[in-house]
Formats: structure tokens, sequence, C-alpha cells
């Protein structure tokens, strides 16, 4: 203890009592939920990932049958698309939720960007939300902390569904743009620009002008992934929340370094 006076409201009773105000609580019961949520995940997913399986092994022998008519092959093989469908998204989730790895890897952007939309599309649909993917032709390959790229798009795209909460317009543009030396991903919602008086602050551990529920560590936590990766995350009001990416960082010698890693 650094001996000074509980009531004085600084040191480390001012930060004790920070830490049990009502809105840190609320935030970090909702943090804690997550977490033993995410626990499930592994679980479940191979389980999931077995019936999935005992579905297409048993459409697959129903399809021998010559007997059967156009239209039941029809229906069979939409039942087998989906089971293949479902269990791709499974293992996106998967891939997502695993233990973090510092896994450096050779990758398309396009195809990342997907594979996380992909995990928020049906959240979308539910809550009316509109999504618009525009992705330029002839993206560069780069060479990123897999897991860790995929949890910042993860991280803006939770802010921006939480950013049309109570907005009338509802939707979400994700753009994919090369220039020289770099590789942008955008992130747009139609909900109100951020205050240019919260700007600065939007970075910030814990801050967050949504009110209670939010941690407000989403925006942080993103920037410090994208600086991991020599980038940078600026807010734009017309382009929303755009991750910088150079084409060329020190991952890939990292890589080239370490012959274990993918890239």
């Amino acid at each position: 203890m650094t001996g000074e006076n509980p009531s004085d409201g600084g040191g480390e009773f001012a930060a004790l009592r920070e830490l049990k105000s009502n809105e840190v609580l609320t935030a970090l019961k909702q943090l804690y939920r997550y977490a033993q949520v995410g626990r499930c995940v592994s679980s479940v997913t191979h389980d999931v990932n077995n019936l999935q399986g005992a579905v297409l092994a048993y459409a697959e022998l129903v399809q021998l049958d010559t007997q059967l008519s156009d239209e039941s092959r029809r229906m069979l093989g939409e039942v087998m698309e989906a089971a293949r469908r479902c269990s791709s998204l499974v293992n996106n989730l998967t891939s997502v939720a695993r233990k973090e790895r510092l896994d450096i890897t050779l990758i398309e952007p396009a195809a990342l960007v997907t594979h996380i939309l992909d995990l928020r599309r049906y959240d979308l649909k539910v809550a009316r939300i509109s999504l618009e993917e525009e992705y330029e032709k002839g993206i560069p390959s780069l060479v990123v902390l897999k897991p860790r790229l995929e949890q910042a798009i993860i991280y803006l795209m939770s802010n921006a569904v939480e950013a049309l909460e109570n907005s009338a317009e509802r939707r979400v543009r994700v753009q994919l743009k090369a220039r020289e030396g770099w590789v942008d991903i955008e992130v747009w919602n139609s909900g109100p620009p951020v205050p240019e008086s919260d700007r600065e602050a939007i970075f910030l551990p814990f801050f967050s002008a949504k009110g209670g529920g939010h941690l407000g560590l989403g925006l942080h936590l993103a920037q410090e992934i994208v600086k991991l990766h020599e980038g940078n995350l600026i807010y734009d009001p017309s382009r929303g929340f755009v991750i910088e990416l150079p084409r060329a960082n020190s991952l890939a010698k990292s890589a080239q370094d370490s012959p274990g890693n993918s890239a």
C-alpha cells in the first residue's frame, strides 16, 4: 500500500473505488460472460462437425438410389450443400476462437475478410442491417499475424453494429482497397459520425460514447493489433474505421528466419 488516505480520492483506493463502480462492474461481468461462452466453442464445434459429417454421409447414400426423382435429388443436393456450408462456418468460428498463437501467415486479404464476415451475416440479417462488400481486384497478398488480424476486423464489425442500435438507416459497408505500398480495410456504418470532440479519445481503453453495457475496449485492442503489423487504424467519417496495412513489414522477415511458421 502507498499509505495514502482513502478519503483523498487518489492512489490505490481511488482505483479500487473506480473498479467497484456499477458501470465498471457491469462491463466486467459482461466480459466474463463472453469469456465463459468462448470456452464452450471448441467442444460444441467438434460435436457439430461430427453431426454434419453424419448428415452428409447419409445424404450421399440416399443419392445412390436410382429410383429417386429429379426433385428429390435436387432437395438432397440442397441438404448436402447446407451441411457443407454449416461445416465451413463452424470451422471459421473454431479458427477465431481457438487459443491464440503467433501464427505468421501469408494471406489473401479478400478471403480473410470474407471469412470473418461469414461469421456475422446471420446477426446482421436478424438486426436488419444491410451488408455491402466492395473488394478491388488484384489486392496483393500480405504477411500477417492471422488470428490477431481476424480479431481486429471482428472488433470493427462489432463497433459498426453497435453504432446502429438506434439508427433508422442500417447499413455496414466493408471495402478492400490497394494503393502504393498499402492495403486498406474500411468498415463504415450509416450511423451518426463520431463527434469531433470524441475523435481523440475513441482509441483509449474503456472509452465509450455508447452508454452502459459497452466495455470500450474494441477500438483500443484493434489499434494495438494493427500496430503489431506496423500499420495504422484511423477514423474518417466518409470511410469509417480504416485498417492501413503496409505491404512490406518485419513479419515477413521473421517468418523467413523461423522455418516453422506458415508464411
